[in-house]
C-alpha cells in the first residue's frame, strides 16, 4: 500500500492541526423542524423511528438527468439485462465503433465495467467511458434498481451488490472495474465472492455501511439506538449482516492492483475511514485531492485521468 496526497503541502505540526481544524468538512443536516421532529419521534416511539428511517435509508433519491450525462448516454449502445428476480435493468455500451476493412469489427474487447453509488446513475460514470475507449476498451454502466432509468423504488448495498455480481457474470472476466462510494463497496465484496476484474479504481469507497448509517440517523436527527433497530431491518430484509460487507475485513484476502481515489473535503465519506482502509489494504494506492468533494471527481479531468494510467492501454485477451 502506499498514500499520496495530490494536493497537501509539508507544513508544520501546529500549522497543520489548525489547518485540519479550519478545512474539516462538515457533515450535512437537516433543517432543525426535521431534526426535532424525528429526535421527538425517536424518544416517544423507536420501533416506528426506525421503520421511518429504514424507509429513507433505502429510498435512493432520483435527480434529472444533466445535459453533460444524457449526452454521454447517447453515445452509448443501450440494452436491457434481465435479472434473476425477473427485474430489467438498462445496461450502456461505449465501443470503438470505427469499421475495420468496410465492417464493423464485433471481435471482443477487454471490458472496463462502470459502477455508480447510491442514488447515482450511469451517466454520472459517463466521463470516463471516451478516454477508456481511446485506450482500447469497451465500457459498460448500467442502471442499479431504483436508479436511473431502471425501475423500483428500494435500494441498497446488499442489492447493489448482487446486481453487481449478476452484471460482471453476464460479461466475463473483466479487465478493470471502476466505481464510485455504494458501488465500490459493493465492488469490493464481490471481488471476494467470485467477480473477476485485472485492476479496479474505486472512487470515495465506502468502506463501512454501519458507521454510515449511524452518521446518517445523526444527520437527520434520529438517535443511534433508532439507527440500530433500522440496521436489523434492512439486514433482515435482505439477508446479509452489514458486517459481512465491512471493507476492512474483506480486503485483505484481494490482491489485484488497486487505484483508490477519495477527497479531503468529502461529507459523505470521512477521509480518516478511507485512510485506515488503506493501510490494511496492502495492493492499494490511496490518492488524496482538495477541493471535489464526494462527486465532482466522476467529472474530474486529472481525476480521470489517473484512472485510465492506472488500468493502462487495453490488451487483447
Amino acid at each position: 500500500m502506499v498514500t499520496t496526497s495530490t494536493a497537501r503541502p509539508k507544513v508544520s505540526a501546529t500549522a497543520q492541526s489548525a489547518a485540519a481544524a479550519k478545512s474539516k468538512p462538515r457533515q450535512a443536516r437537516a433543517p432543525k423542524w426535521f431534526h426535532r421532529t424525528t429526535g421527538a419521534l425517536s424518544r416517544v416511539s423507536p420501533g416506528l423511528a426506525s421503520a421511518v428511517f429504514a424507509y429513507l435509508f433505502t429510498r435512493p433519491q432520483r435527480q434529472k438527468l444533466p445535459r453533460r450525462e444524457r449526452d454521454w448516454l447517447l453515445q452509448a449502445t443501450a440494452t436491457p439485462l434481465k435479472l434473476t428476480d425477473g427485474t430489467q435493468v438498462p445496461l450502456y455500451e461505449w465501443r470503438d465503433a470505427r469499421p475495420l476493412a468496410g465492417v464493423r469489427d464485433e471481435a471482443p474487447l477487454p471490458t472496463v465495467l462502470l459502477v455508480h453509488g447510491f442514488g447515482g446513475r450511469a451517466g454520472q460514470m459517463g466521463g470516463f467511458a471516451a478516454p477508456l475507449v481511446a485506450a482500447g476498451y469497451r465500457v459498460i454502466a448500467f442502471d442499479a434498481p431504483a436508479h436511473g432509468a431502471a425501475a423500483g423504488s428500494r435500494s441498497s448495498l446488499p442489492e447493489m451488490l448482487e446486481v453487481t455480481q449478476q452484471v460482471a457474470a453476464r460479461l466475463g472476466p473483466l479487465a478493470g472495474v471502476v466505481a464510485h462510494s455504494n458501488g465500490a463497496a459493493a465492488v469490493i465484496a464481490a471481488l471476494t465472492r467470485g467477480m473477476q476484474a485485472d485492476r479496479v479504481a474505486l472512487l470515495a469507497p465506502m468502506p463501512d455501511l454501519e458507521s454510515f448509517i449511524q452518521r446518517l440517523a445523526s444527520q437527520l436527527g434520529f438517535s443511534a439506538s433508532v439507527a440500530k433497530r433500522a440496521q436489523s431491518r434492512v439486514e433482515a430484509r435482505y439477508g446479509l449482516p452489514f458486517s459481512a460487507l465491512k471493507a476492512a475485513t474483506l480486503t485483505p484476502q484481494l490482491t489485484l492492483p488497486t487505484l483508490i481515489l477519495h477527497d479531503s473535503g468529502d461529507r459523505i465519506i470521512p477521509l480518516q475511514e478511507v485512510e485506515d482502509l488503506a493501510q490494511v489494504w496492502k495492493a492499494a494506492r490511496l490518492e488524496v485531492s482538495d477541493g471535489l468533494g464526494h462527486n465532482r471527481l466522476l467529472r474530474d479531468a486529472a481525476v480521470i485521468a489517473a484512472v485510465v494510467a492506472h488500468l493502462g492501454v487495453a490488451t487483447p485477451r
